[in-house]
């Protein structure tokens, strides 16, 4: 009677201890396949990223650590401002004893009239003797340049009607020795325009507002 009992308690003891001994690690024994849930495999990272969303493109240039050269740069360039004047006389003239006197016509109904001239008067050159009072007195030539008595030079803008100056400038005689000067005039008119001259080369520009 007792053998059934002593079977029943063998058992017992069977399933106690499978209930407290440790299983092995899934992936060290047999069971893993049967007990263990299995892992889901991982997808690999495709080296393609798909053309539906970007596309091929020119990398970033990155900047270089060399040291740039120096740029060389020519002068500013420089547009030169058209001139608002309309030119109506430019000449070079040679006035002397046997060619003293010119005379031009002109209306001037868009001012204003603007009369540049520059004069190259004839030169007299002198030698002086003269005594230094440097040290030991002795004879010495000074030379010694400046514009003849003779050269003068003028420009007269009269009223063509009545003769009446309007603007007038010059070299010499009662003018300064200045070899660049300038007549102005602003208003409308029918002019005479004379240059006269002795002994002098003049290059004479005038210009109007409109012809």
């Amino acid at each position: 009677m007792y053998k059934p009992f002593f079977i029943i308690a063998v058992m017992v003891l069977i399933l106690a201890s499978a209930g407290c001994a440790e299983l092995p690690p899934g992936d060290e024994s047999g069971w893993s396949g049967i007990f263990s849930p299995s892992k889901p495999q991982e997808t690999p990272e495709s080296s393609d990223p798909g053309p539906e969303y970007v596309t091929p493109a020119t990398p970033y240039p990155t900047a270089t650590r060399s040291l740039a050269g120096p740029t060389l740069s020519g002068p500013p360039v420089v547009t030169p401002t058209p001139d608002p004047y309309v030119t109506i006389y430019n000449r070079t003239t040679q006035f002397n004893l046997t060619h003293t006197t010119e005379a031009f016509a002109f209306d001037l109904t868009a001012p204003p009239l603007i009369i540049d001239f520059r004069v190259e008067p004839k030169m007299i050159t002198r030698k002086m003797h003269t005594t230094t009072d440097y040290g030991k007195k002795k004879d010495v030539i000074v030379t010694q340049t400046y514009p003849s008595e003779t050269s003068w030079f003028t420009v007269t803008v009269r009223d063509r009607e009545s003769g009446k100056i309007v603007a007038e400038n010059g070299f010499g005689k009662r003018f300064s020795v200045d070899t660049r000067k300038r007549v102005f005039v602003g208003g409308l008119g029918d002019y005479l325009i004379e240059l006269s001259g002795n002994d002098v080369k003049a290059h004479v520009l005038m210009r109007a507002g409109g012809v």
